[in-house]
């Protein structure tokens, strides 16, 4: 398992350069299914698979429900689920505190990770409790993602 802890600042801008590159990268692509599981308190959005130069990166948002004033998850958990439904690889992302003040009710993760995905895998998420993610957490995107280009 690999945790990061990402600088606010080019995490929040690599999504969108990580797109612009991907986009404008000749190749052809894979269907990806992502999904993710939040809690009572705390929403966690689908992850995002963007091309990464060796791997992929994944990113997402949690946001806090109403006002709780519990504390915040401080990780999500990534899961490279393969078509066999059997998890193949797992990486933990940083999720920076959620504040209590209404000004700060979401945060975003990310992690680069080396998998490679292939048709019918999925990445999931969930917060990181010191267990695997929910086998069925609701309703999956399909997003697609260049295939990966052969180190060179």
């Amino acid at each position: 398992m690999t945790t990061l802890k990402p600088n606010p600042w080019i995490w929040a801008l690599s999504p969108a350069l990580a797109c612009l590159v991907s986009c404008a990268t000749p190749g052809s692509s894979v269907e990806v299914g992502s999904q993710a599981t939040g809690s009572s308190y705390f929403t966690l959005s689908r992850p995002a698979v963007y091309k990464a130069r060796v791997g992929l990166e994944l990113a997402g948002r949690a946001c806090r429900r109403a006002r709780t004033t519990l504390l915040s998850p401080s990780r999500v958990r990534l899961e490279h689920v393969a078509a066999n439904g059997e998890v193949a690889e797992s990486a933990r992302a940083y999720l920076p505190p959620l504040s209590r003040r209404a000004d700060q009710a979401c945060a975003s993760y990310a992690a680069r990770v080396t998998w490679r995905l292939g048709d019918g895998e999925t990445v999931r998420a969930c917060f990181d409790r010191g267990r695997p993610c929910p086998a069925d957490s609701g309703p999956k995107a399909i997003v697609p993602v260049p295939a990966t280009v052969p180190p060179g």
